[in-house]
């Protein structure tokens, strides 16, 4: 365990402090390089890079598509109210793409980010040596789409971890990044707990 103790989950606003440089030139990150990566300690290496996965909006768009293909029924008898539907349709297409995109989940060799927003970003963090636990949850339906939500805690608790934890929902591959977790927290109990 660290000497970090609350401070082990930072969230920060980077708007002020966006950089455009290359994170992953600068660190030897094996990572590509975005704007939506927070900055990189000392040679970190970002192990994994996801956004949700559009099949967590598979809802959102089926919905979508119900209000474009109404409308464009509807504009056969009525343009006013078909092109309603449409424009309802492409609104809720919209949404679901500016939920996925606005969200990226990293794994590094050191922390655990999510950064969220596209001008104004909001990252959320949290130190690998100091996972006390990890839950994963999955639906049928996205279990067999190889999607779920992992739930990332400080704290070790018996019954659900609630708000207490770091959630990256719809992470595609879910099992890849727990299992990469796991493997990073054990690591850096080996070298003592500090691996920076």
């Amino acid at each position: 365990m660290s000497g970090r103790s609350d401070r082990s989950t930072v969230s920060y606003d980077e708007s002020e402090a966006a950089d455009d440089s290359s994170p992953s030139e600068e660190t030897g990150s094996s990572g590509p390089a975005s704007r939506t990566h927070p900055p990189l300690l000392d040679d970190e290496t970002i192990l994994v890079d996801e956004r949700p996965t559009w099949w967590a909006w598979a809802g959102h768009l089926a919905l979508a598509v119900v209000f474009v293909l109404g409308g464009l029924a509807i504009a056969t008898q009525e343009a006013a109210f078909g092109l309603l539907g449409v424009v309802a349709g492409l609104a809720v297409a919209g949404y679901a793409w500016y939920r996925r995109n606005r969200v990226r989940y990293l794994v590094t060799d050191r922390r655990i980010v999510v950064v969220a927003g596209f001008s104004a970003r909001t990252t959320t963090e949290a130190w690998i040596e100091d996972v006390n636990g990890l839950e994963t949850k999955t639906t049928a339906f996205s279990r067999n789409r190889g999607y779920g939500t992992v739930t990332v805690s400080r704290v070790f608790s018996t019954g659900s971890f609630g708000r207490k934890g770091l959630r990256l929902r719809g992470l595609p591959a879910f099992e890849r990044a727990t299992e990469t977790i796991r493997r990073r927290k054990s690591a850096l109990a080996n070298e003592g707990g500090d691996g920076r």
